[in-house]
């Protein structure tokens, strides 16, 4: 009994011996060390969360911006997209950056101005007029300052993006003369000054979030919409509502925004690489936005979508019916930013 007890311990101690030169425990050579593991315990990922399609001014961007950030941090930043709403929609993305759920957002004007009311200012109909227009008040230094207006302790505003001119799109008839408002179901965003927007040519605002405006248009929830070219494009809505007016009557942008507490446990180094990617991204969105919207409305066009372009009469016509709005924001916070816009766009056209 002790022979075959002392034989399958000689047995075991074996097997054992043998296994551990295979895995080289008893080998004095040192593993090669793997440069690509080099940092990794370091790295740090930001989870930039948003609404629209990836093939969009603000999806293009956003995956600029991380190409840039990994570009000049030599990958030791990560900006990790999750476009379409995969993780949140428009109505809870902004909880979820105040969680630090997800670092980075980019939200429309409208879902900001409970939290920002300063930025009521940026929707206002007809306030712009051309691009350049936007990109002056957007990347100046009425820019620091309506920045500024962000003064939260969970979370940060870091920039300015857009995606274009809003265009009107309806299911039953051209929108052209003011009247053509009178009745009509138009989506609106969550906004005060979008609401009255629409109250004051008669129409009645609805409100939807952007990923589920598919479904509404198909419940008859809608009879309009106003919306980019971009979005009208990469969504189908142009399946569903099929008039087209391009009246360029206000701007879609956005407001970057990191979570406070994150942004504050970077380095001041991480944080500079950071602001230097967001800035040369914006430059960069201004640009693109303006194509990609030309491009699509190319699309649409070729797809025999009636369009119908407002002349410069008709849009006089629409910015004087829009005036109530502008009545209201004199009596907001708002009020002290319109002042200021508009003097940089006069002083801009004398040059």
């Amino acid at each position: 009994m002790r022979m075959y007890i002392t034989t399958a311990i000689a047995i075991i101690v074996g097997l054992a011996i043998y296994i551990g030169f295979q895995q080289g425990l008893f080998q004095n050579e040192k593993i090669p060390y793997d440069t690509e593991q080099e940092g990794l315990s370091e790295q740090i990922t930001i989870h930039f969360s948003h609404v629209v399609a990836e093939d969009t001014p603000k999806g293009q961007a956003a995956m600029k911006f991380a190409q840039l950030v990994a570009e000049r941090s030599h990958n030791k930043i990560r900006v990790e997209i999750s476009p379409n709403a995969l993780l949140y929609n428009d109505e809870t993305e902004l909880a979820a950056v105040k969680d630090n759920k997800v670092q980075m957002i980019a939200p429309s004007f409208s879902k900001m101005t409970k939290e920002v009311p300063a930025w009521e200012v940026l929707d206002l109909p007809y306030l712009f007029h051309t691009t350049d227009e936007v990109q002056k008040v957007f990347t100046g230094e009425m820019a620091d300052d309506l920045l500024a207006e962000l003064n939260n302790k969970q979370i940060k505003a870091l920039g300015f993006w857009q995606n274009g001119f809003k265009q009107m799109l309806s299911e039953q008839k051209q929108i052209i003369q003011v009247n053509d408002f009178h009745g009509l179901k138009v989506r609106a965003m969550p906004s005060d000054v979008l609401t009255k927007q629409f109250q004051s040519v008669q129409a009645i605002p609805i409100n939807s979030s952007f990923d589920e405006l598919f479904t509404d248009m198909n419940n008859k929830k809608m009879d309009a919409m106003e919306n980019t070219i971009s979005n009208i494009y990469s969504k189908r809505f142009y399946d569903r509502e099929k008039y087209l007016t391009l009246s360029d009557h206000g701007i879609l942008a956005y407001s970057v925004i990191i979570n406070q507490s994150f942004w504050q446990s970077l380095s001041t180094a991480d944080q500079h690489i950071i602001q230097e990617a967001l800035a040369e991204t914006t430059k960069w969105n201004f640009k693109n936005a303006q194509k990609m919207n030309s491009l699509d409305l190319e699309k649409l066009e070729s797809n025999d979508l009636p369009i119908y372009h407002l002349s410069n009469k008709e849009k006089e016509r629409w910015a004087k019916a829009f005036q109530p709005v502008y009545k209201y924001i004199e009596s907001t916070p708002a009020q002290s930013y319109l002042t200021k816009i508009q003097t940089v766009l006069q002083q801009k056209n004398i040059q």
